[in-house]
């Protein structure tokens, strides 16, 4: 049974069944779409091979396929780094105290975990100089990334203004590297680049890899010296499902900015038009992390609880209004509402008195915030011990937080935070100065400093001691692999807009003959559309990108 299914006490065996069976066809269409490039690899056509390992690698991140790592991924885009990489006589020098950083992402959006994780290191680690090469970047490198970089006297490389196609942007990747102490990898789990570019252990300088999406597959095991984990539940995935040694993995909390109130309590609620008495319970997170599971919906255990407490109310942000939480609302007079997402969250962290994590699937960003600002945590997590990546298990947050196992200890947390407005502030207390001590600077620097040690320590990992040479990919339906089907379900990218993706880095005969198969098909929107697809994406960024 999973995780899920667990949570409602129903095993739901025929959904498990259909889950299960379309699994399958996902483990099965990776296994096509490998084998399409290595047909592509025998040829030597390199690119086409680089590209559709990318298209390959998309098909297994999103929905899951059942495993986490690919060991033929990762043959091919190693033996083609090897392959194509330009003579150099640069050895990687041991003892080497790392000093000069080059952080590596596959592009960076103005919003979102993965650049505030970024800046925030920038910003903290203020001894080193640190440079920032983005491979796919489409527009403007964001100016909050832009200015420490330039700050600690670092530079920005545009690796896909580099003529040609993926596999020269590994070599030039490669090559400035090795002007560095260190790479750290911000990459999405799906580029091959980096695999290409840091193929040969000895020809580059120790590499961190930063695992930013925990419960997804990713590409990149086998380069990784060091990989660091943002909790201890990604860090039990990387060595039991992606194969990296324990020694290769440290803990390194998110880092967030110190937190600190704008208003009072009293003055957010004022605003919201809060009545002064109302004890406020909060939640905020993307709205499919409140899935309704096996037709229990996440506000229906409140009611009995809201009923309890009159002045007691949920708001959850980012759920929106949600028509299967209609009659649990109305239950309780309108007491539960789901709120669409908005850029003012930080108003309504301010005016709560409790904050619930979201469920199935934890929101720890959310967390952070509600904990930064002094305000007692409750989250439940009903799995196994293998499902935990779906718990909150995050180093600064993990032990201030009222965990659940149950429902019933679920709501007999919150109900004691309502009835003892003294619990409420000394949890609330321990949450802040957990969250302080382990997710921002100056403190959190020590758990960078650990990773940065690790590097310099450790000998350059051997990629075969990661994946054999003979080694394939195994399809399981344990957890967490269950609770990933039932959370984020199996809507997947169309065939025809995986290979319009790649269309720009395909040479040029290769391009055109996809060019043509998705014309036939209607796949562009017009013939501004069609147009621009032929052009290689080298181009397109130096004709487009300003810096």
């Amino acid at each position: 049974m999973s995780a899920i299914a667990m949570a409602s006490g129903n095993g739901a065996a025929s959904e498990t069944d259909r889950n299960l069976a379309r699994a399958r066809e996902l483990f099965d269409a990776f296994d096509v779409a490998v084998s399409r490039a290595e047909a592509a690899y025998r040829k030597g056509q390199y690119d086409t091979a680089s590209a559709l390992a990318g298209v390959a690698a998309i098909g297994a991140m999103g929905p899951h396929a059942g495993f986490f790592g690919s060991p033929r991924l990762e043959t091919l885009l190693l033996d083609i780094g090897r392959r194509t990489a330009r003579s150099s006589t640069w050895q990687r020098k041991p003892d080497t105290k790392i000093r000069r950083v080059l952080h590596v992402a596959s592009e960076l959006l103005p919003v979102g975990g993965l650049i505030n994780n970024l800046v925030h290191w920038l910003q903290a680690d203020t001894g080193r100089t640190h440079s920032l090469a983005a491979i796919h970047q489409r527009g403007d490198v964001p100016a909050n990334v832009v200015g420490p970089v330039k700050s600690s006297g670092g530079a920005i490389y545009r690796i896909n203004r580099t003529q040609g196609h993926q596999v020269a942007w590994a070599r030039k990747l490669r090559e400035i590297a090795q002007g560095y102490d260190a790479v750290v990898l911000h990459t999405y789990g799906q580029d091959p680049v980096p695999l290409m570019a840091f193929a040969e252990p000895d020809k580059r300088p120790p590499l961190l890899l930063l695992n930013h999406a925990d419960h997804l597959f990713w590409l990149g095991a086998s380069i990784a010296d060091v990989v660091i984990n943002m909790r201890e539940a990604a860090q039990d995935l990387t060595i039991a499902r992606r194969g990296v040694e324990p020694r290769r993995n440290i803990v390194v909390p998110t880092v967030i900015s110190p937190p600190k109130r704008v208003m009072s309590r009293e003055d957010a609620r004022a605003k919201l038009g809060i009545a002064p008495e109302t004890i406020l319970i909060f939640s905020a997170a993307r709205a499919m992390k409140y899935r309704t599971v096996d037709g229990v919906t996440f506000a229906a255990p409140f009611v009995q609880l809201l009923k309890k407490h009159p002045n007691a109310h949920l708001l959850v942000l980012g759920a929106g209004d949600r028509e299967d939480w209609r009659a649990d609302s109305a239950a309780v007079g309108g007491r539960i509402r789901g709120l669409p997402e908005s850029p003012e969250a930080r108003i309504y962290h301010e005016a709560a008195d409790i904050y619930v994590d979201s469920f199935p699937f934890v929101s720890s960003t959310s967390m952070m915030e509600a904990a930064g600002l002094g305000v007692p945590l409750v989250s439940k997590f009903y799995g196994p011990t293998e499902a935990r990546i779906f718990a909150i298990n995050h180093p600064g947050i993990d032990k201030p937080t009222l965990h659940a196992a149950t429902e019933r200890e679920y709501i007999d947390n919150i109900d004691r935070l309502i009835s003892d407005p003294a619990l409420r502030t000394a949890k609330g207390r321990e949450a802040l100065e957990s969250v302080l001590h382990y997710h921002t600077p100056p403190s959190w620097m020590s758990f960078v400093e650990r990773a940065y040690a690790l590097a310099e320590e450790l000998p350059p990992v051997d990629s075969a001691s990661v994946f054999a040479a003979d080694a394939r990919e195994t399809f399981q339906h344990g957890e967490p692999d269950r609770s990933l089907y039932e959370i984020f379900g199996f809507s997947s990218s169309k065939p025809d807009d995986l290979m319009k993706g790649v269309l720009g880095i395909l040479p040029l005969g290769e391009r055109i003959g996809a060019w043509s198969a998705l014309r036939k098909s209607r796949a562009f929107a017009n013939g501004k559309d069609a147009f621009r697809a032929l052009l290689p994406n080298w181009l397109v960024r130096r004709l487009s990108d300003r810096t």
